[in-house]
Order: C-alpha cells, then sequence, then structure tokens
C-alpha cells in the first residue's frame, strides 16, 4: 500500500506538471498577435473571440485528459523528488512551454496568417502599419491617369498604379463609392494599399464562379470567398486558430510523458484520444457551420490553408520534443547503490521540466 501510495502521489505531481505545461503553450500565440499588432500596426491575426473558443473549447478537454494519464514506466525508479527544489511550475517548465514550444507555435499561426492573406492577393509587406491608415483608398483627392475620371464625380482622380490595376480587371472608373454602393463590403485591399504596378500585380488565386471575375470571388470552398479587406481578414484570423488547434495536437502528444518517448509511452489513454477527436471536431464546427461564422467571426478556409502550413509546424514540435527526450534519457544515470535514476546533462539540467 505504501508504494501504490507513492507511486500515486509521483503520478499525480507528473500529471499536473503535463497539464500546466500543454495549458501555458498555447499562451504565446495568444497574446502574440496583439503584441504584432501594437509594435507593427496590422490587422490583428486573432480576434478576442476566437481566443475565448481556443481557451474555453477546444483546450478544455485535452487539458483536463492529462489527469488520466497513465504513469511514466520509470516513474519508480526515480529519486525521490527534493520538495524545497523541484516545484510544480519551475523556470525549466515556463522555458518548455514558452520559449520552446510556445514560439514554434506562433510561429505556425502567422506563417498561416500571411499565407492565407497572400493567396488573397494581399501581400505581407502591405500589412505593416496599415492600420494607421484612415478611411478607404482611393481618396477624393487622389490623382487618376488622364482618359480614366471616376463616375459620378469628374474631381475625383487616382494614382497610375490603381487605374493600372483597375484596368487589367476591366474595371477601370470605378470609385469608392461604386464599391459601396454596389455592396462589395469595403474596398478590395490590393489595389491601394500593395503599391502594386499591373504586370506584379496580385490576383486572387482559387477558381472563379463562371461568368463572375476573379477579382471578385473564389469558389473552391465557398460562393463568398472573396478578396476584400474585412473578409481576408476573417479568413486569415480562422487559419490562426485551425492553426493553434493543429500545433496543440503536437502538444498534447509530447506532453504525455516527460522523458520516454511517445512510442513508449503508447496512446492508450483514452480520455485523451477523445480530446484529440473533441478539439478537431470543435474547431472544425466553429469554422463549417455556416451559421457559426457570422457571430464567431470564423470562415469555411480552404483545405491547402490550414494543411500545410498546420501539418509542417506539428511535425516540427513532434521531431524536436522527441530528440529533445533522446539526449535527455542519455543523460539518464542508474546509481548501483540505490538502484534508482538520475538524470544528468546539459539537457536534463535546462529542459527536463
Amino acid at each position: 500500500s505504501i508504494v501504490n501510495g507513492v507511486e500515486e502521489g509521483r503520478l499525480i505531481f507528473d500529471n499536473l506538471k503535463k497539464s500546466i505545461a500543454y495549458t501555458l503553450s498555447s499562451n504565446i500565440p495568444e497574446i502574440s498577435p496583439f503584441l504584432f499588432f501594437i509594435m507593427f500596426q496590422t490587422p490583428q491575426p486573432l480576434s478576442t473571440v476566437l481566443i475565448l473558443l481556443i481557451d474555453l473549447g477546444t483546450d478544455m478537454v485535452p487539458a483536463i485528459s492529462f489527469a488520466y494519464e497513465n504513469p511514466e514506466l520509470d516513474i519508480m525508479e526515480r529519486f525521490p523528488r527534493n520538495s524545497k527544489r523541484d516545484h510544480l511550475v519551475n523556470s525549466k517548465l515556463i522555458s518548455f512551454a514558452y520559449l520552446q514550444i510556445g514560439i514554434v507555435q506562433a510561429m505556425a499561426g502567422f506563417f498561416t496568417y500571411f499565407y492565407i492573406m497572400n493567396d488573397y492577393g494581399i501581400k505581407p509587406q502591405t500589412l505593416f502599419f496599415l492600420v494607421l491608415q484612415k478611411g478607404y483608398l482611393p481618396k477624393d483627392t487622389d490623382v487618376y491617369a488622364p482618359g480614366y475620371e471616376s463616375r459620378g464625380n469628374t474631381n475625383a482622380t487616382m494614382s497610375g498604379d490603381v487605374q493600372g490595376a483597375l484596368k487589367g480587371e476591366g474595371l477601370e472608373g470605378y470609385t469608392q463609392l461604386d464599391w459601396v454602393t454596389n455592396q462589395h463590403n469595403g474596398v478590395d485591399i490590393r489595389l491601394f494599399y500593395s503599391k502594386l504596378t499591373v504586370d506584379d500585380f496580385a490576383p486572387c488565386r482559387w477558381t472563379p464562379d463562371s461568368g463572375v471575375p476573379e477579382f471578385y470571388y473564389m469558389s473552391n470552398v465557398s460562393k463568398n470567398q472573396i478578396c476584400y479587406t474585412v473578409e481576408a481578414l476573417y479568413y486569415a484570423q480562422c487559419g490562426y486558430l485551425i492553426s493553434i488547434v493543429c500545433v496543440q495536437w503536437s502538444d498534447l502528444l509530447i506532453c504525455k510523458t516527460r522523458s520516454l518517448s511517445i512510442s513508449q509511452q503508447g496512446m492508450i489513454n483514452m480520455q485523451s484520444n477523445f480530446g484529440l477527436f473533441f478539439e478537431t471536431a470543435l474547431v472544425a464546427a466553429f469554422s463549417y457551420i455556416p451559421f457559426l461564422n457570422g457571430p464567431l467571426g470564423t470562415r469555411m478556409i480552404a483545405f491547402p490553408h490550414f494543411a500545410v502550413p498546420s501539418m509542417s509546424f506539428f511535425m516540427i514540435i513532434l521531431f524536436y520534443d522527441e530528440t529533445r527526450k533522446v539526449f535527455l534519457r542519455k543523460g539518464m544515470v542508474l546509481s548501483r547503490a540505490t538502484g534508482r535514476i538520475k538524470f544528468d546533462g546539459w539537457v536534463v539540467r535546462n529542459t527536463y521540466y
């Protein structure tokens, strides 16, 4: 009974550490969009509503599932924990969650954000300090190329770059008023912020509907996928959300063990397996059930927009942690006197939380 009690105590302590490490990791990709917005004045890659969907939705069941995680094979072979030094949350756990896994997760989100915005014709370099622009462009004071006066306002003029882009799409002469009154829901950001010439004008990269200019719609997922400022941002924010969920898959897998490989531990915790399914189903519902798109600000994003970037970073995190644990296990030392395992080495001292 004493041995079983010691094992149960160590298991509870281990599982609490794992759950905390898993939960803290997502804080970096959640806070970094707002820091990025403050520093570079870009349209926010992640909205407050989507952060709540992660914290109160997709992350809840996986975090709780660690309470049911099985003990690692070496749990009774370790030296007793030093209660004065080995705290539940220590600097190594913070470093692991924030500076290692959290940073990679944030990179996954930002890559997805820029990737989607670029596919909608909004190049990454045009996003910086974009929110400092006041109102829609072109303005009434902008100068048009000769012969392309705007409709209804012969005094309004447009720059040559914007004019060339409009001409290339067969839309020369359109003004801000035309876009709004024709219910286009805003101005196409590519024309007025990208500062592109006709030759390198970036169109939307999806197949248009029959009879509808590619300038307006992309139809491989939804007829409502459009190139306008607000809609493009909604798609990019939803892509950021899905990328976080995908990298949280890998976070759940790597947090199942503190020193052993996931292949040694196995996927026998059914609550954990359900957590993976639950968060995937939930984010799919948020994104692909139409009546939820409006209130939550999500969109039915295209498959390449989450499969390509998200799964790439999923593999990066998994490979990194498995490699770290290989070096960690190499630092294991079996004491002949006590028969206990002692960890030693640089990797242990700096990453074994």
